[in-house]
């Protein structure tokens, strides 16, 4: 619970929670006292840990707001079902950590190469109250590194180069009516449309509001034939 009263930390905790609550109702998506609590201790974990490694380069509030928290609110709407989310380079906890808040009934698995970063992410997930969630610290270079995990009902990325991560033989990415959800450029999107990760194709690429020029890029097995290119979920 976040508290209106005392230092300047706790009055842009206020700020922040009140922004996002805005932002939720904004997208027709409102969210309840307990969820906004929950992303609220994210928000206050990021400000507070990147004071001592790398974990954004956004300053502002606004900024946070709109590209780590509205993004995976326009997101989850396409998160049906149960199932393991499978985010690689998790860095920050973002996208995938607020899709699992947001989605109840995800069991959540982060990757992340950086030991430091795997630490705070440990600590994200304690906080916020993912219990069955784990942090994976491995640096994915072919498909086979993640047949551990595979195949997955998500696979989420944000801005990573994952030609080479998804590559070279292994197992399904996704199980049948799974989706990948590629936070990308949209012209990131074109290419990986034109060059999708083996056994996937492009559904959709929905632009993300607070972000110009990005979307969430959606991928469906092949084998899904319910899932018109052009269909995109509302």
């Amino acid at each position: 619970m976040v508290t209106r009263e005392g230092s300047g930390e706790s009055r842009d905790l206020v700020a922040f929670r009140d922004d996002l609550a805005r932002e939720a109702d904004d997208l027709g998506t409102p969210l309840p006292s307990t969820t906004l609590d929950r992303l609220t201790i994210h928000y206050r974990l990021l400000r507070e840990w990147s004071e001592r490694m790398n974990l954004t380069g956004l300053r502002t509030r606004k900024a946070i707001l709109d590209r780590h928290f509205v993004e995976p609110l326009v997101a989850a709407r396409f998160m049906e079902g149960e199932g393991t989310l499978l985010d690689l380079g998790s860095g920050n906890g973002f996208p995938a950590v607020p899709l699992a808040i947001l989605h109840p009934g995800t069991s959540l698995v982060l990757v992340e190469a950086s030991e430091k970063k795997s630490t705070f992410l440990w600590i994200v997930l304690r906080e916020v109250g993912l219990k069955a969630a784990q942090v994976v610290t491995l640096r994915a270079c072919r498909r086979a590194d993640l047949n551990r995990y595979l195949p997955v009902r998500w696979l989420t990325f944000r801005a990573l180069k994952i030609d080479d991560a998804l590559a070279g033989p292994g197992r399904d990415l996704l199980e049948p009516g799974g989706r990948m959800m590629a936070f990308v450029s949209s012209a990131e999107a074109d290419r990986l449309a034109a060059t999708p990760p083996a056994g996937l194709r492009q559904i959709a690429a929905h632009p993300l509001p607070k972000s110009p020029g990005d979307v969430v890029a959606l991928f469906a097995p092949e084998s899904d034939t319910t899932s018109s290119p052009d269909r995109v979920a509302t």
